[in-house]
């Protein structure tokens, strides 16, 4: 069930991604790194680290977001075997911990890195009485650190779509860095998780939802040409603009419907949050160099394939186009952004990546029209059409 392993994460992200105003996100080293020789770590461990220690230089050296100094972040990791706590290590020590012990160079892959068991009890009582994944702000000396957890198969990853340990963490530090540095946009509200079925999803709206899936679902794609970059944003934002003006839940202009509210502000927070990790995960790990910010095919979310489909009831339908596709569609747009040369920095300032796509077009009435036209003239609007009637009548 690898689709569910990452919907799980998806899930967790709603119950702790928001609402990380005062968590800690920077570290003062207090531990000179050892150059002795140590054995204090497993291979399994070794790796992990290295994985963390390359996803901190993708982040720098690609500049996937200015200001966002994810190679200084205060972390505690608990490796877990069949569920149970047995070694930790903290990365970035803000104090000198007693009864911790510095990994040697041949162990630490060029990170300030203890073993320090003193507190994995405590970490991991907190994650289980949580998300049992990760967590924020858990003390050791006084100090905050962001904590979660790691265990075999988040490391050894065989398949893009299982979400790994190292793009959780890269991922979920990210909204401590959003909570502190981005202003929400006007009118923003995030829909509680019990109130999704309200997410306005007829049939008309979940069409040009799957036409806008099926549009992106190629990205990111290596040295991708400006024109077609721009292509891709227009439709992204045509469609989206469609989408606006036919919220029903929209009583006195769009930015007072749900669509605006919460499915662009989830493509904000979500889909920046998961930019940053794939774009990570595509240089640290082999398996997901040519790995997409879409994995489902579109069309087909109700099929059967390797035994499990996507969409089997009413609910899932629910809970996938009312918050898990804005991870996608949020982080396509983004990185197109980036693509033509938008400084995503501007983002922080309370500006949707609908909004920025507006400003950077900037299409006449006439344009958006006929592309719209064009869009629902395809053999692509047919199948959203035919995929968007199956799919609101799942039971």
């Amino acid at each position: 069930m690898k689709e569910k392993l990452l919907v799980t994460t998806l899930v967790l992200c709603l119950v702790a991604c928001n609402g990380n105003e005062d968590k800690n996100t920077t570290s003062t080293t207090s531990t000179t790194p050892t150059t002795a020789v140590t054995e204090l770590a497993s291979e399994l461990d070794e790796k992990f680290l290295l994985q963390v220690k390359k996803t901190m230089d993708v982040v720098e050296s690609q500049k996937l977001w200015h200001g966002y100094d994810y190679k200084s972040v205060p972390q505690y990791f608990i490796r877990r075997e069949n569920g149970k706590p047995v070694t930790a290590f903290v990365i970035n020590p803000q104090t000198t911990i007693d009864n911790a012990q510095q990994l040697g160079k041949n162990e630490s892959q060029g990170l300030n890195v203890l073993q320090y068991e003193g507190s994995m009890h405590s970490a991991n009582d907190k994650l289980k009485a949580g998300n049992d994944a990760y967590d924020y702000d858990f003390k050791i000396d006084g100090k905050g650190y962001y904590i979660q957890s790691y265990s075999q198969g988040e490391v050894e990853i065989l398949d893009p779509v299982i979400t790994s340990a190292f793009s959780l963490a890269v991922h979920e530090v990210f909204h401590a860095y959003q909570g502190k540095n981005f202003k929400n946009p006007p009118h923003y509200e995030q829909l509680a998780f019990d109130k999704f079925d309200t997410y306005p999803l007829n049939n008309e709206l979940l069409s040009l939802q799957l036409m806008l899936m099926d549009t992106l679902k190629e990205f990111p794609v290596d040295a991708t040409s400006q024109e077609e970059v721009k292509i891709a944003l227009k439709k992204y934002y045509v469609i989206i603009h469609e989408m606006l003006k036919r919220d029903p839940t929209a009583h006195s202009g769009f930015q007072t419907g749900l669509i605006y509210k919460h499915g662009l502000g989830q493509e904000l927070y979500e889909g920046s949050a998961l930019y940053i990790d794939k774009m990570a995960s595509r240089k640290v790990l082999e398996v997901a160099k040519d790995s997409k910010f879409i994995f489902h095919i579109p069309f087909e979310m109700d099929k059967v394939s390797d035994g499990y489909a996507t969409l089997k009831t009413q609910k899932d339908v629910i809970d996938y186009f009312a918050f898990q596709v804005f991870y996608y569609t949020g982080a396509n747009a983004i990185w197109l952004l980036n693509q033509a040369g938008y400084d995503l920095k501007e983002l922080e300032g309370g500006s949707y990546p609908y909004n920025a796509a507006k400003g950077y077009l900037k299409m006449s009435e006439v344009e958006e029209m006929n592309l719209l036209a064009e869009l629902k003239q395809s053999i692509q609007w047919t199948h959203a059409q035919a995929a968007a009637l199956r799919y609101n009548s799942l039971q």
